[in-house]
């Protein structure tokens, strides 16, 4: 009998890490209003079932934001964010690990870092240009300066480029 409470126990356990997987990677940005595309025009009626669907998704989601008192929609392409103190909506994946580095400038950078190059050393939608990140036609002047300051966004009139992710972790190891 010991053996089979043990055993339902460890299912249960198995049973309800599998229901939250996915949620925990999630981080609650207060006072933080996320620059972003909309990934979908689902709504989901709470902030764990839209968490669940981005973390299905995985590679394009990077965050959820309340698009009203029971709707939640998911986000893609963060290109930064800004401080408002009365902003409450946005929940990000954390995709960082819990790294840190010596010279990051907040401890929320390496997991806005993380969200912005989720697929590589380029944001979403740029492309490899040696040792830069070339954005595609979809990336205008106006949102290629949302892009943060140690990216070093940059506009020649027709693209913007951004550094490579490596550039910057080195900058701040």
């Amino acid at each position: 009998m010991l053996v089979f409470n043990i055993f339902s126990f460890l299912f249960l356990l198995v049973f309800i890490a599998k229901i939250n997987a996915g949620i925990s990677i999630f981080i609650d940005l207060q006072c933080v209003e996320l620059r972003y595309t909309i990934l979908s025009s689902t709504i989901y009626e709470t902030p764990k079932s839209a968490m669940r669907a981005c973390a299905e998704i995985g590679s394009t989601c990077i965050g959820i934001k309340k698009t009203s008192e029971n709707g939640y929609q998911q986000l893609r392409g963060l290109t930064g964010y800004v401080y408002n103190e009365t902003c409450k909506d946005y929940y990000l994946w954390d995709g960082s690990g819990g790294q840190t580095f010596p010279n990051q400038p907040t401890p929320l950078e390496p997991k806005i870092l993380f969200a912005i190059y989720k697929l590589g050393e380029c944001p979403v939608p740029f492309d490899v240009d040696g040792t830069l990140c070339r954005g595609r036609s979809s990336i205008t002047k106006d949102v290629c300066y949302t892009y943060p300051s140690y990216m070093v966004p940059q506009w020649d009139g027709t693209s913007c480029s951004v550094v490579q992710r490596q550039t910057v972790l080195n900058l701040w190891a």
